[in-house]
């Protein structure tokens, strides 16, 4: 019945072969808190101005209150570190410094309180994100799109960058591949507010057009943004990531390698489990019984890894 929840009724076919996929990186993981999935303090970004999905404006957000100065534990997370240069790829080389094959060591600062993480997560976004000029990027946004859900969340989806209807909000994941995340999301057992959605760069790579179309971020935009997404990460801390289509998954990991490589394989960053799946987006572009049937067996092994049953009807 999950199945049929995100469009997966009909979804059983062959598994992919042992030659479409690399050999899964083993991870441990501890098994997820009762705690860990409810009562969570939600972050979202507010910019300064929004316009709904046909392109109307709509009044601005109340700003939010004057932010005191942060305790010395929210302090230390919200000051991103420089970016590394990109180096040369190929095969199975990192595509830029800073990530690596594994994310490198496990994260040494000590884990924030809830309350300390939504501080450190709002902060980052007011006082770095939002006025960043780091890249071109920059010049053609409307707003930037920090990221949203449970600062405490033990699941964290990782995607590309926003869209135009993400760039007109300022959050994550709020068109067509939005609402096909949502589905994915319940279909779990979990509500959208339960877990953490970010994106690896905050402001939308496109093409101009007309009419404007979406592009995969370049190497030297993600390098400037990777920073923000790592600070993200460090302050959510969560039991598992999920990263959304090949771009997220390459920049996060700093591989070169094909999805069919690397999807249904579980990676491990910075000490945290890593599972790539497909993008939403190409989930809609693709809407065979392989490719529901590849993602609905990545989430299981979420659903493993993380001690979540299914539900036991459709959501």
């Amino acid at each position: 019945r999950a199945e049929r929840a995100m469009g997966l009724r009909h979804a059983f076919v062959p598994a992919l072969s042992p030659a479409e996929v690399s050999e899964p990186v083993e991870a441990a993981s501890a098994a997820v808190r009762p705690g860990d999935l409810v009562e969570r303090t939600i972050v979202r970004s507010s910019p300064t101005a929004r316009s709904d999905d046909t392109g109307g404006a709509r009044p601005a957000e109340a700003a939010p209150p004057a932010t005191r100065r942060p305790e010395p534990a929210v302090a230390a997370a919200i000051a991103p570190p420089a970016a590394s240069p990109p180096a040369a790829a190929g095969g199975d080389v990192e595509l830029f410094g800073g990530a690596g094959a594994a994310g490198g060591e496990s994260f040494a600062s000590p884990e924030l309180s809830p309350v300390e993480k939504a501080a450190a997560l709002a902060t980052l976004d007011e006082q770095q994100v939002r006025g960043c000029v780091k890249c071109p990027l920059s010049r053609g946004r409307r707003n930037t799109v920090f990221g949203e859900g449970d600062a405490n969340a033990a699941l964290m989806f990782v995607g590309e960058g926003p869209g135009g209807t993400e760039d007109a909000t300022g959050r994550p994941f709020v068109g067509r591949s939005g609402q096909k995340l949502d589905e994915m999301v319940r279909a779990m057992g979990l509500t959208r507010e339960a877990v953490y959605v970010a994106n690896v760069v905050k402001c939308r790579a496109f093409l101009p057009g007309p009419p404007p179309k979406d592009r995969p971020p370049q190497p030297d935009e993600a390098a400037a943004c990777m920073p923000y997404l790592v600070r993200q990460i460090e302050v959510v801390r969560p039991k598992v990531i999920v990263t959304l289509g090949l771009s997220a998954t390459q920049y996060l990991l700093g591989l070169k390698r094909p999805m069919s490589r690397m999807r249904g394989n579980w990676f491990e960053w910075k000490g945290i489990p890593l599972m790539p799946t497909f993008h939403p987006s190409y989930i809609l572009r693709n809407y065979t019984p392989d490719t529901r049937r590849a993602v609905w067996e990545d989430l299981k092994q979420v659903m493993e890894k993380l001690n979540v049953k299914p539900p036991s009807r459709p959501v």
